[in-house]
């Protein structure tokens, strides 16, 4: 029970970090070099403070160095991609993409590599979650063929992410590191591939600084909120079956995110996202 109570912490706090980065892009835009900037920052942050939480302690293990820098590289692709996705077409479609991936890969690797129980409650959860993410991102838009294979790799870097998480977490063979020390090797990682995309982009002149001081505040939040909801699932992934973990995270963060907006933004909740968020508890109930 402390497991599933720790991933409905992960999710509040997912989708307070989603409303952190919503304020992020109404304050310096969506454009990929602020976006760099965020991202490297914030890795940046996320190191400080859990090497801060492991009381200034350095863990090393070769296998959780490569696989937190595999997945640091995986957040910083898609998130460059994903820059590419929004200015090429739908936010919707871009999102249900980013979702589906992070929930579906991690569910069928479970089940195809880690001989997870496959069973009909599951099954139907997952069924219901996912269409509770189509509805929510409903879209009538004819969309681009190259469109659509961008929003492919999103699907995979981010499904990706979640394999790789449940890995480490799992294996007892190589002596992996605390979870608190694989986020702040990740943190290292997403600052390092990120600032190698700023240098390369140099040719486009000096990057603007932000806009106020306010901002780096916003992106120290974000370090703390999003580590700490990513160390919650961590944790979890120690225990709960990637088909448990994954569908769970997706749906609450629909349900928190759709209260974060109201909350945050004063958002008016839309027909879908009212139907979606019902879906997501139903589809989240079975799970438990």
């Amino acid at each position: 029970m402390n497991n599933y109570i720790l991933v409905i912490l992960a999710t509040i706090l997912l989708a307070v970090d989603f409303a952190i980065s919503k304020k992020f892009q109404s304050t310096e835009g969506t454009d990929l070099v602020p976006g760099l900037k965020y991202n490297a920052l914030n890795g940046l942050f996320t190191a400080i403070v859990f090497w801060a939480l492991s009381g200034f302690q350095f863990e090393f293990s070769w296998f959780s160095v490569i696989l937190a820098f595999s997945m640091a590289l995986c957040c910083a692709a898609y998130s460059l991609v994903g820059f590419r996705v929004l200015r090429a077409g739908n936010m919707a479609i871009y999102s249900l993409f980013l979702m589906s991936g992070g929930m579906l890969l991690p569910y069928f690797f479970g089940i195809l590599f880690l001989e997870e129980e496959l069973t009909i409650f599951r099954i139907i959860g997952v069924i219901v979650i996912l269409l509770a993410v189509v509805i929510s991102n409903k879209s009538k838009e004819k969309l681009p063929l190259a469109f659509l294979v961008l929003c492919m790799a999103v699907f995979a870097l981010n499904g990706s992410v979640s394999i790789i998480s449940k890995c480490h977490q799992i294996n007892t063979t190589f002596a992996p590191v605390s979870s608190i020390s694989f986020i702040m090797y990740s943190g290292i990682g997403r600052c390092l591939f990120s600032l190698a995309a700023l240098l390369c982009m140099k040719g486009n002149g000096k990057p603007a600084a932000f806009s106020s001081k306010k901002v780096v505040l916003l992106i120290v939040a974000s370090a703390f909120i999003g580590g700490l909801s990513y160390m919650f699932q961590l944790i979890g992934a120690k225990e709960l079956p990637a088909t448990v973990l994954y569908p769970m995270v997706t749906g609450g963060s629909i349900i928190f995110s759709a209260f974060a907006e109201k909350v945050f933004f004063k958002g008016k909740l839309t027909k879908y996202q009212i139907i979606s968020v019902i879906l997501c508890f139903i589809g989240t109930c079975f799970f438990l």
